[in-house]
């Protein structure tokens, strides 16, 4: 495995190399938002619709990550 931002970069053959992707992008989005929030003084109205849709899209991203339970 090699190295980007001190995240190993697996190989695509790898089983949970899709698994890995999602997580690395929820991750991405989570520090994105973790970075807007922090720089804010008060909340508001534009800063909660903000944090609420990025909150979403992570929330998409992790669920994809589930394993999807297989009924009969």
């Amino acid at each position: 495995m090699t190295k980007t931002s001190n995240i190993p970069e697996p190989n695509p053959s790898w089983d949970y190399y899709i698994t890995w992707h999602k997580l690395l992008k929820a991750k991405f989005h989570l520090d994105d938002l973790m970075e807007y929030i922090s720089k804010l003084e008060e909340a508001s109205a534009d800063s909660n619709e903000v944090v609420e849709e990025d909150l979403s899209k992570i929330i998409r991203i992790l669920e994809s990550v589930l394993p999807k339970i297989e009924t009969e």
